[in-house]
């Protein structure tokens, strides 16, 4: 890239307006288009870089790092044969022939791509064609995109496999859609006769145009600007001498017409233009990381940007992000109002800044340059070669500016009111404000809201509805409503409802998305008019300035659910949450997974706004929220954190930055599982081995349906004196505290608890069963006071085996969220050797149950030993918690010989065979089940099930814990006999009478499930890990598991009767219709 600047860039010489139109000089070079000032270049300044095109590395899934991104460089001659390549394909494609062969006038064609060379290089192909374009932002309404194809008779429009996807089906039925190939295919090209030397490569010979045809481009009012091509390679202030040797990043869309800017000035003056990924909407972070990455030497961008930058949290970061914008040889900002203290700030720091500005109907009026010392930000220096003039307004100091539009043949004058410098030498002048219709919002984004006023106004409630927002991220209304005998909360509801249903008619940057953005005007401030009638909309905001005030605070704290807020130690359902809320219409394809960018899914820029307003208010909502009232959450921190897990993760540190949170890295998740590990097993010494023989078992999780069926087993246990239960209380605290009577009336909840989980199980106990069971409240023996541990000391001088089953069923907790109960299993191995201490017997077996998800990654069987890579584990929280337990308790078995640990794999239990209870239906087989009713049709799956009944896994437990000898470490426990899913789902589906065909694939069904939300909170379960899980991935050996149990040695296949059973048992609990 370097050395294409050894060659001085020879620059094109052409008139800035063409022939013929007002102000126009005459034509110095045979140059009056774009394809001819490519031209030019290809043969004039073959090698020089016309530009890079940024791409996301797709190794990077979150942040932006100094990695993530690369470029690829196109030179003029590559460009110009690129043209003609495209110009090739759409010749063939799009393009109509007269008998003779030769083309013939035809209607626009519509472009409806993404920001990149890829958009420029289809704008240049068609104009080679003298097929005039229309231009689309990809921001648009298929419902605006509609008109605008209707209203300029555009037949085909172009677009990507991306964009394709966002029409509407009217779009489709319209017109023709052609999807174009990316950019780099015609790199590799060839153009006709495969000729590769730019001088001999095809080149269309360009018919003259008629002077009355001015038809080139077709730019829509919403945020794009101008119409002839060469106005902009022209506007610049650079002499003729000075070398213009550096790349110039433009953050603005190529649909918009200060984003056409960058890539013209590169034909025009040799300046290199740097296009963003088109895959991402630019923000201050990305913007920051190509100037790095890219070495750019100027920039051109929106307020919006700019102001996110001065916002960036980290002062560190902050004060850098000065130190290489002052570097720059310009900071152009432009497309909307920069903010004083902003402008202000920039300047501050040395940072040399440009002011921009561009009219719809002319085009870019401000030139770009150095700015020197003699120039002053605040005010807008005007172009002297097309012919702009300033005519004074009556009795007023102020001007408006008049230009020339192309093919208009007419004066423009521009509603904006300008004040002049009166100081400068050059002509110079400060925008007072806007006093046509269009309002400027804080993004750039321009909104007509003539639409939504005059469709409000029609109401026969209304009077009158102004809409404002200039300066801000959305739209506001005031309403005057005629009726006086409606309150403000009624009101404010039929308005609501309105808008709702003209939301669905206009482009999204343009919608109103906040009940609290409706004010109704009170009724002792008037809607300021004119002399015609018509509302001024400048005095609208000065008079109502409190109102809008308090609108826009409302819907920065107001904007959730009531009653939604980050309660959990887990916000990544939040951030779901809200990104569904804020973007459900724009995301592309199925339900976004949580390490799927935003932005490559389809997330816009306004969107991204809107999301950062909805985090702050819920983050300030959360129960932590006071410790980031000061925090400023910009649209920066979304782009910075692009996908659901990353987002979660930075607003955990927002609200606790001293927080352990989960790292998304391979190595740093095993790392952080290995410290926990290690911080639990810190502290243990070795214990001398005695032999005892009573048996009282020590139970957790025997309100769980494994737990209720295991201790009715063991009550059944001759040998067996007692069960003690430690259940958790569901209500502590106060209610439950003090008073004898009041631990009367905890001990019957729990007792209340234990019953009903035998209900459910459909166990039913002899009364000399239920004189074995003991129950406590968990807590009287793992609080720290005395009492609590006199009950522990009591305990460890009767029991003699520990069986722990108690674990909270929720794939959604972080491994944090499990702290607590990694201590429980501490307390109890302590507990286990006290009682060895304090009898002076035979070891204490401690016996807990692990899971199949500890050990999803090792291979196909895995065998019944310690598992040192913390990665075999499921990456969420309950399989690496119970890793960390697995590992401890190896530790344990090794280092403290009084206790005798058991880690019991547990893999997929299915419902009870010997009774009559249910198979619970929060587990996600029963949820599988439900929702294939649901949608008519199960998963088809070529994997084999491995379940076995709840029952059966129960009295496999009891025999490993009560086996009298050695029992290794580590034991399995799941069915070794297995059989083909998709018997068992149509056997289910036979019972559930579901028509044909009841079998479709598997992401059919996932899509389809999560359409008809029955899987809501296990989507990421089924989506990531289910197909492992269930499907016989995973093979758990058994064998010594079987030489310990006689019941799991004897263990079958699910019988149809019992398969048939258990859809009946829900059917009659009314779980399945």
């Amino acid at each position: 890239m370097e050395a294409s600047r050894h060659i001085k860039f020879k620059r094109p010489v052409f008139d800035p307006k063409p022939t013929g139109s007002p102000s126009a000089g005459n034509a110095l070079e045979s140059i009056s288009s774009l394809p001819q000032l490519i031209q030019f270049n290809a043969r004039e300044n073959p090698n020089h870089i016309f530009a890079l095109q940024s791409e996301l590395n797709k190794d990077s899934l979150t942040g932006r790092r100094e990695n993530s991104y690369n470029a690829i460089a196109i030179n003029f001659k590559q460009l110009d044969l690129m043209v003609c390549c495209c110009a090739d394909w759409i010749q063939r494609v799009a393009t109509p022939a007269n008998q003779n062969g030769g083309l013939v006038k035809q209607q626009p064609v519509a472009i409806f791509l993404e920001s990149g060379v890829g958009l420029f290089l289809h704008l240049a192909a068609l104009l080679s064609l003298n097929i005039p374009i229309l231009l689309v932002s990809v921001r648009l309404s298929s419902t605006s995109i509609l008109h605008l194809l209707r209203e300029t008779g555009s037949k085909i429009i172009l677009a990507s496999q991306r964009t394709k996807s966002s029409l509407s089906g009217d779009i489709h039925s319209s017109v023709q859609v052609i999807e174009v190939e990316p950019y780099c295919a015609y790199m590799a090209q060839k153009p006709l006769d495969h000729i590769n030397e730019v001088e001999k490569a095809p080149k269309y010979e360009l018919p003259q145009r008629d002077a009355n045809d001015t038809n080139a481009i077709i730019l829509h009012s919403s945020g794009t600007t101008g119409l002839y091509i060469l106005g902009y390679a022209a506007c610049h202030q650079f002499a003729a001498e000075e070398e213009v040797d550096w790349i110039n990043l433009s953050t603005l869309p190529l649909y918009h017409g200060f984003g056409l800017l960058a890539p013209c000035l590169s034909l025009s003056i040799g300046m290199t233009c740097c296009f963003p990924p088109s895959s991402i909407i630019p923000a201050a972070k990305s913007t920051l990381d190509l100037i790095r990455i890219f070495e750019c030497r100027s920039l051109m961008t929106v307020p919006s940007i700019t102001d996110d930058i001065l916002c960036l949290s980290d002062e560190k970061e902050r004060n850098e992000a000065m130190g290489l914008l002052a570097g720059l040889e310009f900071l152009a900002v432009g497309g909307g109002a920069l903010k004083t203290d902003t402008g202000a700030t920039l300047v501050k720091r040395n940072i040399k800044l440009l002011n921009h500005y561009g009219v719809t109907e002319i085009g870019a009026i401000a030139p770009i340059f150095r700015p020197g010392p003699d120039y002053n930000w605040r005010f807008l220096r005007l172009r002297s070669d097309l012919g702009l003039e300033l005519h004074p307004i009556r009795n007023s100091p102020h001007f408006r500016l008049v230009g020339y539009p192309i093919g208009w043949g007419k004066p423009f004058e521009v509603q904006d009111e300008l004040e002049r410098n009166e100081t400068s030498s050059h002509v110079e002048v400060r925008i007072l404000g806007r006093s046509d219709d269009v309002i400027v919002l804080k993004t750039g984004e321009k909104v007509q809201p003539r639409l939504l006023e005059d469709t409000l106004n029609m109401d026969p409630a209304i009077r009158t509805a102004v809409c404002v927002g200039n300066g801000f991220f959305e739209l506001a209304i005031i309403v005057d409503i005629i009726s006086e005998n409606i309150d403000d909360g009624e009101a404010m509801d039929h308005v609501w409802k309105l808008i709702q249903t003209i939301n669905l008619s206009v482009d999204h940057h343009a919608r109103i998305t906040s009940r609290h953005a409706i004010i109704i005007k009170p009724a002792e401030k008037p809607i300021p008019r004119s002399d015609k009638g018509s509302v001024m909309r400048q005095a609208v905001h000065q008079i109502f300035e409190e109102e809008i005030r308090n609108a826009y605070n409302a819907m920065e704290l107001d904007a959730l659910e009531d009653g939604f807020s980050f309660g959990n130690p887990d916000t990544e359902p939040a951030i779901r949450h809200l990104v569904t809320a804020v973007a459900k219409n724009r995301l592309s394809g199925g339900e976004l997974g949580p390490d799927e960018d935003f932005f490559e899914r389809g997330m816009d820029s306004l969107q991204a706004v809107r999301l950062a307003r909805l985090l702050g208010s819920g983050l300030r909502k959360s129960r932590r929220g006071t410790q980031i009232q000061t925090v400023q959450i910009s649209a920066d921190f979304i782009y910075r954190n692009p996908t659901i897990r990353a987002l979660g993760a930075a607003s955990a540190r927002l609200i606790d930055p001293q927080a352990e949170i989960k790292i998304d890295e391979c190595g740093d998740r095993a790392l952080h599982m290995r410290i926990l590990a290690d911080e639990f097993i810190a502290g243990w010494s070795d214990r001398a081995a005695v032999h005892a023989d009573k048996h009282t078992i020590l139970m957790t999780g025997s309100t769980g349906n494994l737990g209720a069926h295991t201790l009715a087993g063991l009550a059944r246990i001759e040998s067996i004196d007692k069960v003690i239960c430690l259940i958790r209380c569901q209500q502590p605290g106060s209610e439950y505290a003090g008073s004898p009577v009041n631990q009367d009336r905890r001990q019957s909840s729990l007792l209340d608890r234990q019953e009903r989980a035998f209900e459910v199980a459909g166990i039913w106990l002899e009364p000399r069963e239920w004189e074995k069971i003991e129950i406590l409240n968990l807590e009287s023996i793992v609080e720290e006071n005395d009492v609590a541990k006199a009950r522990a000391s009591n305990l460890a001088h009767r029991i003699t085996h520990i069986l722990h089953l108690a674990w909270p069923m929720d794939f959604q907790r972080r491994l944090e969220s499990f702290k607590p109960h990694i201590r429980l299993l501490q307390t109890l191995v302590e507990l286990g050797r006290n009682a060895f201490v304090a009898r002076k017997k035979e070891p204490i077996r401690l016996l807990f149950s692990s899971s199949i998800a500890v050990v999803r990654h090792h291979g196909d069987v895995v065998p019944e030993s310690a598992m040192q890579d913390p990665l075999v584990s499921v990456p969420m929280g309950y399989a690496e918690a119970k890793w960390i337990c697995e590992t401890y308790l190896n530790h344990v078995s090794t280092c403290l010989s009084g206790v005798e640990p058991i880690v019991v794999r547990v893999g997929q239990l299915s419902g009870p065979e010997r009774t009559s209870g249910v198979w619970k239906t929060e587990e996600h087989l029963p949820a599988l089940v439900k929702a294939s009713q649901r949608i008519g049709a199960f998963p088809k799956l070529d994997g084999v099930a491995s379940w076995m009944p709840v029952d059966r896994a129960a009295l496999s437990l009891a025999e490993m814990l009560m086996h009298q000898g050695k029992v290794p470490t580590f034991l399995h426990l799941e069915n070794p006999v297995r059989q083909p899913l998709n018997d068992i789902f149509t056997i289910m589906a036979h019972e559930l009478r579901l028509q044909r065909p009841f079998m479709i694939s598997f992401d059919q069904w996932l899509q389809r499930a999560e359409g008809a939300g029955e899987i809501r909170s296990l989507e990421s379960f089924y989506r990531d890990h289910f197909r492992e899980l269930a499907g016989g991935a995973v093979r758990l050996d058994t064998t010594e598991a079987r030489r310990i149990s006689k019941c799991l040695l004897g263990s079958r296949a699910l019988e149809k009767e019992l398969i048939v059973e258990y859809v009946r048992r829900w059917q009659r609990d009314g779980f399945l219709r």
